[in-house]
């Protein structure tokens, strides 16, 4: 038995990854007492903003099936996490050394209170900031192979886009997005910087106007 799981595990490392990370949620999810929606730290950003509108218009209350959900729904984001970790890593190293390094967040990033991101918009904005870098290196790995023809500037685009919405839900990950754009301007690839930021730009800005939309002054979520 032990060497099926073993050797299907190195035939299907991301499939194995995932199966694992499932289980871990589902058992959180249903078993785990006291942890969910109540007990998270809530930053005033646009994306909170953005949920208190939309919370209101729908009259959604504070009642054990709501907690449920937002669990699940934090299970599944959280997955994407697990999943970007793992590819990020498999593009700088390995698939085993990926897989490795990816059972950290398959256990200890599942929601917040139940795990090592206690912030709410940290928990939720990771995976688009994960999400945007995945892109960008997978480009720049392409560029440094000398792979230009599978080289698209649109990617940058949408890395961008990613990164955007990543500071939306999470303002302080802005330092990280500079940081990003720093290094890109390091290995002189101004163009794609051009694109990140263009697209940086576009999602903050559309995010921006659907608050405005909604009623809801975008000033009052950026508190630094």
């Amino acid at each position: 038995m032990l060497q099926r799981l073993k050797r299907f595990k190195e035939k299907h490392p991301f499939t194995s990854l995932m199966i694992i990370a499932i289980v871990v949620r589902i058992i959180a999810v249903i078993f785990v007492p006291e942890y969910g929606s109540r007990g998270e730290l809530q930053h005033t950003t646009l994306f909170i903003g953005f949920l208190e509108k939309i919370k209101d218009l729908l009259g959604i209350g504070d009642s054990q099936g709501m907690m449920l959900l937002s669990r699940s729904l934090y299970a599944i984001v959280s997955l994407f996490t697990v999943s970007m970790v793992y590819r990020i890593c498999d593009l700088t190293s390995n698939k085993q050394n990926a897989w490795l390094l990816a059972l950290i967040p398959a256990f200890s990033c599942i929601m917040p209170s139940f795990g090592i991101i206690e912030n709410a918009s940290a928990f939720l904005g990771l995976p688009l900031l994960l999400y945007g870098s995945n892109v960008i290196l997978r480009q720049e790995v392409l560029r440094q192979n000398n792979l230009k023809e599978s080289v698209h500037r649109t990617s940058f685009l949408i890395a961008g886009l990613m990164l955007g919405l990543g500071i939306c839900v999470w303002y302080e990950s802005v330092f990280i997005v500079f940081s990003i754009l720093l290094v890109l301007c390091i290995k002189r690839n101004f163009k794609g910087v051009l694109m990140t930021l263009i697209g940086m730009i576009a999602s903050i800005a559309a995010l921006w106007l659907l608050l405005m939309v909604l009623n809801v002054d975008p000033l009052k979520y950026i508190i630094l």
